[in-house]
């Protein structure tokens, strides 16, 4: 399953790839290009797909030919818990980071949390909802493929680019976060 998704995106599956980013391209263009809504889409494609099956059930009868073979159409506990471990992993990770930064009062941590969540806010303020989809899937199947192309040249910029948020980082650090990790603990001992 995993070789399948990364084959998908480094192009390997060339098939796969142009039905994925033609499959993106078509849904952002009926949601945000014409306007269409995503609740009645899902809802107008089941109704057309119970209708296909009710006319193709008919239509056996009326021509004596054998019945539409229909899997089971019910959700398997196996199934559901392939789903809903890596679900509840994915959750986890966000509920411990928030512990950290509560319980152990990591200012660190929130510094970073509060970038990039302000960040996603600023972004998502510009876009909305489909169209960052939309761009996740292309920049998602675009990197890996100029990232293996043009390898050396983006970890060199990269590294340069890591040195100069350090020394930002650190700057900061040493100006803010310190202070406002310092002033709590002098507080407490003057209560004392």
């Amino acid at each position: 399953m995993i070789f399948a998704v990364a084959d998908l995106i480094l192009w390997k599956n060339k098939r796969g790839g142009i039905l994925l980013l033609g499959s993106a391209t078509l849904f952002w263009f009926l949601f945000e290009i014409c306007g269409y809504s995503f609740f009645p889409f899902v809802v107008n494609i089941q109704l057309l797909l119970v209708v296909i099956l009710f006319l193709w059930a008919k239509s056996a009868i009326l021509f004596n030919r054998p019945m539409p073979e229909l899997p089971n159409l019910e959700i398997t506990e196996a199934s559901l818990l392939m789903v809903a471990d890596p679900l509840r992993l994915l959750i986890n990770t966000p509920l411990s980071i928030a512990r950290d930064i509560y319980v152990n009062r990591n200012a660190k941590q929130l510094f970073r949390v509060t970038v990039v969540l302000w960040t996603i806010s600023l972004v998502g303020s510009f876009l909305n909802f489909f169209t960052m989809l939309y761009l996740g899937i292309v920049l998602g199947m675009l990197i890996p493929i100029l990232y293996e192309r043009y390898q050396h040249h983006i970890d060199e910029k990269l590294s340069v680019t890591h040195r100069m948020i350090q020394t930002q980082y650190r700057k900061i650090d040493e100006r803010l976060l310190q202070k406002l990790i310092a002033k709590p603990t002098s507080k407490i001992k003057k209560m004392q």
